[in-house]
């Protein structure tokens, strides 16, 4: 007596689809960039050659917003800490001495560049920070590239 069928014991295969010869979808992880509205939003509120530490804030929180979470942690300011002469640290968020210094002025262009350079001195990734490089240059290009519109 058959308990059951041949059919039930076929193995399963996937279908071969016909008529196009496109690879299938790779889920890697890939180098996505933000859309080109970010990108001239950004481009029209901070210049990555003189910006500041509040600007660098700005660009971090909009980044998470746009579901850049990873490229935003490299525009994220230093912790604003100080050391005390007895060892003990001070938060200066919100202090006059700690507004002062998230008012100085930095290129972002520079900044990355010491911290790839210390990254491959550390046998650290650098990745992150390479694209983070290549999205500041989109940024920059658009900056100083004007706005095109079909209506002028």
């Amino acid at each position: 007596m058959q308990i059951g069928s041949s059919i039930a014991a076929m193995a399963i295969t996937p279908t071969q689809k016909s008529g196009s010869n496109m690879p299938p979808a790779a889920t890697g992880t890939a180098n996505t960039s933000p859309n080109q509205g970010l990108i001239r939003e950004l481009a029209e509120s901070f210049d990555p050659k003189n910006m500041s530490y509040n600007d660098s804030l700005a660009v971090a929180n909009t980044l998470i917003k746009a579901g850049e979470a990873d490229l935003s942690s490299a525009f994220l300011p230093p912790p604003l800490m100080k050391v005390n002469d007895d060892g003990s640290m001070t938060d200066m968020t919100g202090t006059a001495e700690g507004n002062k210094v998230m008012n100085n002025k930095f290129n972002m262009f520079e900044s990355l560049t010491t911290r790839i350079e210390f990254n491959k001195s550390m046998n650290m990734p650098t990745q992150l920070l390479e694209d983070t490089y290549s999205f500041l240059e989109k940024v920059h290009i658009a900056r100083n590239t004007p706005r095109i519109s079909e209506f002028t």
